[in-house]
């Protein structure tokens, strides 16, 4: 009896979550109700307060979820034993398949504003935030510090670098979302998305390539004169 208990304890919770989940991806947090969250889970208001204390607490833990899944497949990445410039097309590729599965929820993300509140963001639901991005950031930026993948980078900034992989990945989606509303042109998000990587891989290449050329030192004697030898 205890183990079915829990069990429905368990599905009740999981049919509040995926009610509250599909509302926050269809409207703004500010018009959706605790009572709409409940009647599209098929339970009382009630039954919703005794497994979340408010409707930000479903909020934040939506975020959570999300984000804690993309932080899990860049960490599965980042662990596999592969040449660096595999493994930062593996990370691109790995961002953008996770946007595009999950669209909206990233447009949610992306555009998060104060609006959805009628005021400020909590502070609740930006410690999460922070706390996800800051958690991917330091791992791209631990792996950026290896050997081979510092070869690979050369003095760019990790940080940066993670920021403008982040930027280039969102510009894609609203770029193509923007092309398709207004009918500009027919633009497929993964031809892009390739067509980006390929330039990005070619460029840190070929400055890779450059650095290590730079590297190579002059090993021949000077020439025995009485001038000085002009390099």
């Amino acid at each position: 009896m205890a183990g079915k208990h829990l069990f429905n304890k368990k599905r009740t919770r999981l049919s509040i979550e995926q009610a509250a989940k599909e509302l926050f991806l269809e409207k703004r947090f500010s018009t959706i109700t605790v009572e709409e969250i409940a009647r599209r889970a098929g339970v009382t208001k009630r039954t919703v307060y005794t497994h979340f204390p408010s409707k930000l607490a479903l909020f934040v833990h939506m975020f959570d979820e999300y984000l804690q899944e993309l932080h899990a497949r860049l960490l599965n990445i980042l662990n596999e034993n592969i040449p660096a410039e595999q493994l930062m097309k593996k990370l691109t590729d790995t961002l953008f398949t996770f946007s595009k599965d999950n669209e909206k929820f990233m447009r949610l993300f992306w555009t998060l504003g104060s609006d959805e509140f009628d005021g400020m963001i909590p502070e609740e639901l930006v410690e999460r935030i922070r706390m996800w991005n800051r958690a991917m950031m330091d791992a791209v930026i631990r792996m950026a510090k290896e050997p081979k993948v510092r070869e690979l980078l050369g003095d760019h900034d990790p940080e940066l670098l993670y920021h403008l992989m982040s930027a280039i990945n969102k510009g894609i989606f609203f770029h193509t979302n923007k092309s398709d509303r207004f009918k500009i042109a027919a633009i497929d998000p993964e031809k892009l998305h390739t067509l980006v990587v390929e330039l990005i891989q070619k460029g840190l290449t070929a400055q890779s390539f450059s650095d290590r050329g730079n590297k190579v030192k002059d090993t021949r004697k000077p020439e025995k004169t009485g001038e000085a030898r002009v390099l």
